[in-house]
């Protein structure tokens, strides 16, 4: 399991735990921290959509698909979505 801890610039802390599959795709990801998320389901949700995705993807390219997975009505106190593509980018340098 990796774990990385990314503080966002006068923001809150974001943490992902995961695992990288043998040929290099993300599995188990686990998005916690001192953040809001409302609704709070949407997490989950984020968590899926990183599972599987290749460790080979730009930080951008994390970004949008986060973003995708969103809807309008999803707020994001003290992070947001390239925050998570930054700490999971940094935890596999």
């Amino acid at each position: 399991m990796i774990h990385i801890g990314y503080k966002v610039p006068n923001g809150k802390l974001v943490e992902i735990d995961f695992e990288i599959t043998e040929d290099k795709k993300f599995k188990n990801v686990q998005i916690s921290g001192d953040f809001f998320l409302e609704p709070p389901e949407f997490l989950e949700i984020i968590n899926n959509k990183l599972n599987g995705l290749s460790t080979s993807l730009n930080e951008l390219d994390i970004e949008n698909i986060i973003e995708t997975s969103l809807n309008k009505n999803v707020e994001m106190f003290g992070f947001s979505p390239i925050d998570i593509a930054i700490a999971i980018k940094r935890a596999i340098v």
